[in-house]
């Protein structure tokens, strides 16, 4: 209810139905639609708990912040709301926001908080508070054991889950809104109410959407970073990156709220900022001179290297470099503009090399154009054994979730389980149409039957990791064992791209 008027339009359909007290209030998290009426539950006179998550507070006081102009007035972009009504079509998972000017809105804060859980007894029904953590850092859900209903608030929809909202907010960690969802399928419930949407009734209705869900939010990130760690911008990633077939038709993964291209772009930002990686992209020309120099382009007959030349001549460095990178990522030139194209863009990297003030800019620009030039930046070999000796076993296999090759395991469903003797720890690793799993021995792994067993010791597998020792070799010395053979371990490892550009 996202002011005092809608939430007395639904007291009154409540009272429709019974007369019974307001015994308590929960907010699953502090969006206005969530919290902004509550003030018309408390009308009655009743001495009512109102109960959330212990960060809540800290995000309702946001309210009035530094952003909230810019926030307003993206978010009346987001939700329509000064759109006619017989123009607007919906607010994504919702008829309408009805939250303008004149709505009347209560700033009314929980009296009742916790931390991870919290088990409350609401007018005779036992009720189970859990932060889960998705949409939102406060989100928290609310678990009806008794009658197995799980209430997820807005960490499910009927609706592509908004992984990154256009209206403008913070990062939203998608691992943790995918861990948020493993809660709820470990619950098993067999009613499911999400706060916008319809109901769930069934436990094999609601793991059918559950898990699909879940997974969606993990294929999303994991083959975002994999792009990523290829060295493609947000934009190229965005290009590539699509919701598999088995996925992509899912009714809860309609692009109605949220989009794929959007949640991949808030991925990247979330991982590594604004800057592209593009040298162009460190100080781009304003809007109105680059748009005055492509009018300016059209207006002459030069070709597009010419103009370039002519802006190196000017020492125009900047629009030097962007008419340059049309050419090179046009894709179909022919080699001879191609190769004259990376001769001028040289140029105008280390002129504006020689104009950066800042050292990491001037350090971009000419690494730049030494990679143009045939640079490969590796990491060492040593480097890399390094680092694969220095870190926890698990970590090793939590990379290899952001290595998914998603067209070879599309239609994969594969159980790995790794048990390293001389630790007495076990990583399973399950490959499921397009994402990787992992789990170890302190989590619940016990119902899944593996297909692969490999057992070593944590040194040797570091060793075969860093390429320090030939797993064909281990396993000869018998210091490496897998069942049903040594060639299953090729077949696991043809499921992820594990090579560096």
């Amino acid at each position: 209810m996202e002011c005092v008027e809608v939430g007395r339009e639904v007291m009154a359909a409540f009272r429709l139905i019974t007369n019974k007290p307001v015994a308590g209030i929960i907010f699953t998290h502090f969006h206005p639609d969530h919290a902004y009426g509550t003030q018309a539950f408390l009308e009655e006179g009743e001495n009512v708990e109102i109960y959330a998550h212990e960060t809540l507070p800290h995000y309702f006081s946001q309210v009035m912040d530094i952003r909230t102009p810019i926030t307003f007035k993206r978010g009346t972009r987001q939700f329509g709301t000064e759109i006619p009504s017989d123009v607007l079509k919906n607010a994504g998972i919702g008829k309408n926001l009805r939250l303008t000017g004149d709505s009347s809105i209560s700033y009314i804060y929980p009296t009742k908080t916790f931390s991870k859980k919290m088990t409350v007894n609401i007018g005779g029904v036992d009720l189970e508070l859990i932060h889960a953590p998705g949409e939102t850092n406060d989100q928290i859900i609310v678990w009806y054991q008794e009658k197995k209903i799980l209430f997820p608030a807005d960490n499910v929809y009927k609706a592509f889950p908004n992984l990154y909202a256009i209206r403008g907010t913070m990062h939203r960690d998608t691992l943790q809104w995918a861990r948020a969802i493993d809660i709820m399928i470990k619950l098993k419930p067999e009613t499911l109410v999400p706060q916008h949407t319809r109901p769930l009734y069934g436990k094999e209705t609601i793991m059918d959407t559950l898990v699909p869900y879940r997974d969606a939010i993990q294929y999303v990130h994991d083959q975002t970073v994999r792009y990523m760690n290829k060295g493609l911008n947000a934009q190229e990633i965005a290009d590539i990156v699509q919701l598999p077939p088995h996925l992509i038709n899912h009714p809860y993964l309609i692009e109605y709220y949220g989009t794929v291209e959007w949640s991949v772009k808030a991925v990247y930002h979330g991982y590594i900022g604004w800057f592209s990686g593009r040298p162009a992209d460190l100080h781009p020309l304003s809007k109105s001179e680059e748009a005055q120099l492509y009018l300016d382009l059209v207006k002459e007959e030069d070709s597009v290297l010419d103009a370039a030349e002519k802006a190196l001549d000017k020492c125009n460095y900047q629009w030097a470099l962007q008419l340059t990178d049309l050419i090179l990522d046009a894709g179909n030139q022919s080699s001879e503009d191609v190769e004259k194209a990376k001769v001028l863009r040289s140029r105008a990297l280390i002129g504006l090399a020689g104009g950066e003030v800042s050292a990491p800019g001037m350090n971009w620009y000419i690494t730049e154009d030494m990679v143009m030039k045939g640079l490969k930046i590796l990491p060492s070999q040593r480097g890399i054994s390094q680092r694969v000796k220095a870190g926890d076993i698990k970590h090793l296999f939590l990379m290899l979730t952001c290595m998914v090759d998603s067209k070879a395991a599309e239609n994969t469903i594969l159980n790995t389980l790794f048990t390293f003797s001389d630790t007495d720890r076990r990583v399973m690793v399950t490959i499921r149409k397009g994402i990787a799993i992992v789990s170890d021995d302190k989590e619940d792994n016990d119902e899944i039957i593996p297909d692969i067993t490999v057992n070593t010791t944590e040194t040797v597998w570091r060793e075969i990791v860093a390429k320090e020792r030939e797993a064909l070799t281990a396993a000869a010395l018998g210091s490496l064992k897998v069942e049903p053979g040594i060639k299953s371990l090729a077949t696991f490892f043809s499921y992820f791209d594990t090579e560096q550009n």
